[in-house]
């Protein structure tokens, strides 16, 4: 079967309609997202209290704080090589806070991905959704780690390469979501299914880091671009995937 062309007008509207129509269940998820973000973000803060005590009592980063005019770069300089020694010290404690953090957010942007398609599909979601991926996080941190260190050797290779990793492999997380496949086979599969689309995803994702960027101009941008985007993404995607 033939797909249609992507439409950015057709994704932005769409995510603006959906967005408006089920205000009440976006500011649910907006308030229960952030109290859970707040919660997460608290407890390994406090799990974490003497290394973030000890980190500014160091002369090292009251050094950081007065880097201040053409002094600025000295004292970035001069404080370098203490607060790698200070990285290294304290590796464990802080890897398994980057992992247990890491882990949260790909949880919770899995559970949004979720709402978005459900509003596609069926007009209708619950804010439950947010939190009912989490049983894949293993699984996205993986494939998210795979997809930047792709991302990153593309750009070292041209940048050319680079937004063709970017952009190709992109929807790799839907595939995680809405076909239950694994690392590799959701990377693969998104590489598949924008053979030939390259350019209108190109002009799909200039628009959208267009508008996440005035978006992130003002608190309220940021609480309407993120919606906004991951709506568009979701509707590309099932252009790209319709639902059997």
């Amino acid at each position: 079967m033939e797909l249609k062309k992507i439409s950015v007008v057709d994704a932005l509207s769409f995510s603006f309609r959906a967005i408006l129509d089920h205000i009440r269940l976006f500011v649910l998820v907006f308030l229960v997202g952030s109290g859970l973000i707040v919660l997460v973000v608290g407890i390994i803060g406090f799990f974490n209290m003497g290394l973030l005590t000890t980190l500014i009592n160091t002369p090292m980063f009251q050094s950081i704080q007065e880097c201040i005019g053409s002094r600025c770069l000295t004292i970035v300089y001069e404080s370098g090589r203490p607060f790698v020694q200070f990285l290294v010290q304290h590796a464990f404690s802080l890897m398994m806070s980057g992992v247990i953090a890491a882990l949260f957010f790909v949880g919770l942007d899995f559970g949004f991905k979720t709402i978005a398609l459900d509003i596609y599909d069926k007009n209708s979601s619950k804010v439950e959704k947010l939190w009912s991926r989490f049983n894949l996080v293993f699984t996205g941190l993986i494939a998210w780690v795979l997809y930047c260190v792709m991302v990153w050797l593309g750009f070292m290779c041209f940048i050319i390469p680079g937004f063709i990793v970017l952009l190709r492999f992109a929807f790799f997380p839907f595939f995680i979501i809405d076909k239950n496949l694994g690392v590799i086979d959701s990377l693969k599969k998104s590489y598949e299914v924008t053979h030939d689309h390259f350019w209108e995803i190109f002009a799909f994702w200039v628009i959208i880091k267009i508008i996440l960027y005035v978006g992130y101009l003002t608190y309220l941008g940021i609480i309407l671009t993120w919606p906004l985007s991951t709506l568009a993404y979701a509707y590309v995607y099932r252009q790209l995937t319709p639902k059997m």
